[in-house]
């Protein structure tokens, strides 16, 4: 079984949250051996990293007790990890960086080395958006092999059928890498 994990760091089930569903939707079709989570990191209560002294580095394991524990097993376990994040200040969101920086036990483990990682990122109407490059940063310092992105610019405009059709093909490509 295929288990595929999409992380939603948006606090509103709008444009990033729909490309992430059609992603995972389109991979839920391409096989019929997925098992498949979307979790909104909004739903969570996630602390910041701390950097208490390199716990992490030591143990393999992070002290802070919240409910990042309850994603370190779902983390380790999955094939695939898919990320998803609207743009803010040009980069991704907050609720992003801090599972982002909480991951540290994982890269000290290298619990995510070689698998499959994409990400999805919505912008703005100024059209910048270093979010893609900041996951990427982060599949690569992982050691993780990169399926793909989607990258939209949206403005105040949800998102339309070309843009769904763009997170269909992610979720395509992703299933071609699986097989």
């Amino acid at each position: 079984m295929v288990k595929v994990l999409a992380i939603v760091g948006s606090p509103r089930r709008e444009n990033t949250y729909r490309l992430i569903e059609t992603v995972m939707g389109t991979i839920n079709r391409g096989r019929k051996d997925v098992t498949a989570e979307l979790i909104r990191l909004s739903d969570l209560k996630i602390n910041h990293c701390n950097g208490c002294e390199d716990y992490c580095e030591k143990t393999g394991e992070c002290k802070i007790q919240d409910d990042m524990q309850k994603l370190y097993p779902k983390l380790r376990e999955t094939d695939v990890l898919i990320i998803g994040t609207p743009t803010y200040f040009w980069n991704v969101s907050g609720l992003i960086k801090d599972f982002i920086d909480r991951s540290l036990p994982l890269y000290y483990t290298k619990a995510l080395k070689d698998k499959l990682g994409a990400s999805v990122s919505v912008a703005g109407a100024d059209g910048h958006n270093q979010a893609l490059a900041g996951v990427s940063s982060f599949l690569q310092l992982q050691g993780m092999k990169e399926a793909g992105s989607v990258a939209v610019v949206r403005g105040e405009e949800p998102v339309g059928k070309a843009e769904l059709k763009m997170a269909k093909v992610l979720g395509d490509r992703i299933v071609s890498q699986l097989s």
